[in-house]
């Protein structure tokens, strides 16, 4: 098959540059060269190394640009089939300018069978959209399962003003602090409590949910919301196994820790709420109605 007009202008402006760039990047490698055979400390010879290091740095950027450039001119795209590790990393670059442009923290991103998992705040509806139609457009993505949430308020700094600080309410303190009293790491915590919560939410009717969370300040409703799902969804959380599971993936939480930490967010929620705990404890699959329930002593 012939190569159309553009693929021959990039085949011949590559052919033309190309050896440019390589011989820019022997005298790189030469200068690198006299810098290890000079290698005696004297001033100019030190002054030959930096300048043979800043030849060597500039050819081999030019040598990246120049292939970046010719990838994305052929329509190339990355490849979809890499271990999700690599996936995660993708995704950060990504949205990593639009994070900068929507001035919001950085998204919290893990991958589990290239489905994304995501943690934020975000100020609207819009910029959650923005997010997750990012994160969909990467390649090798086939679902998401956000757990973005409307945080943000006009009153919060921006990224861009400085440190964000909106303490929680006591009933969202009380929940961090039964997961970090267990270990996990305060920086985590919010979202240990968020996937406990939610996966909880999973597994209660309707109506015990409505009924729960009447007795919880907003900041704790909104770690409760289901994941908005799009693409192919996870699985969701159905038993403890599950429940561990997903804490080891999002957030590398030993399985006996994991463990631990949803005994402890549901013993701190049942404080919150006793007058709806036996109503949730009776709804509540047998697998997870052990992790409800009180320990007996």
């Amino acid at each position: 098959m012939h190569a159309n007009v553009g693929d021959r202008i990039i085949i011949k402006a590559h052919r033309i540059a190309r050896p440019f760039l390589m011989a820019t990047a022997a005298l790189a490698t030469t200068a690198l060269g006299a810098r290890t055979v000079f290698a005696r400390k004297t001033t100019a010879r030190k002054a030959l190394a930096r300048r043979g290091d800043r030849l060597a740095r500039v050819a081999r950027y030019r040598l990246g640009q120049w292939s970046g450039v010719s990838y994305r001119l052929r329509g190339r795209r990355p490849d979809p089939d890499v271990t999700d590790n690599v996936l995660a990393d993708r995704i950060r670059s990504s949205i990593g300018p639009l994070e900068t442009r929507l001035d919001l923290p950085h998204v919290h991103v893990m991958v589990e069978d290239h489905t994304a998992l995501l943690h934020g705040d975000v100020a609207s509806v819009e910029e959650m959209a923005e997010i997750e139609h990012a994160v969909h457009a990467v390649p090798g993505v086939v679902g998401i399962e956000s757990h973005l949430h409307i945080g943000l308020l006009p009153s919060d700094t921006r990224p861009s003003e400085g440190a964000r600080h909106h303490p929680p309410s006591a009933a969202l303190y009380a929940l961090l602090s039964a997961v970090t009293a267990v270990g996990v790491h305060v920086a985590r915590a919010q979202s240990v409590v968020n996937v406990i919560l939610s996966a909880l939410v999973e597994r209660v009717p309707a109506g015990e949910v409505d009924h729960l969370v009447t007795h919880l300040p907003d900041d704790v409703r909104q770690l409760m919301r289901s994941p908005r799902r799009i693409g192919a969804p996870a699985a969701q959380t159905r038993t403890v196994c599950d429940l561990v599971a997903r804490l080891q993936v999002l957030d590398r939480v030993p399985p006996k820790q994991a463990e631990q930490s949803a005994r402890a967010v549901f013993a701190a929620l049942r404080a919150l709420a006793p007058e709806e705990a036996g109503d949730i404890g009776a709804v509540l699959p047998e697998d997870l109605r052990h992790l409800w329930l009180p320990i007996a002593v």
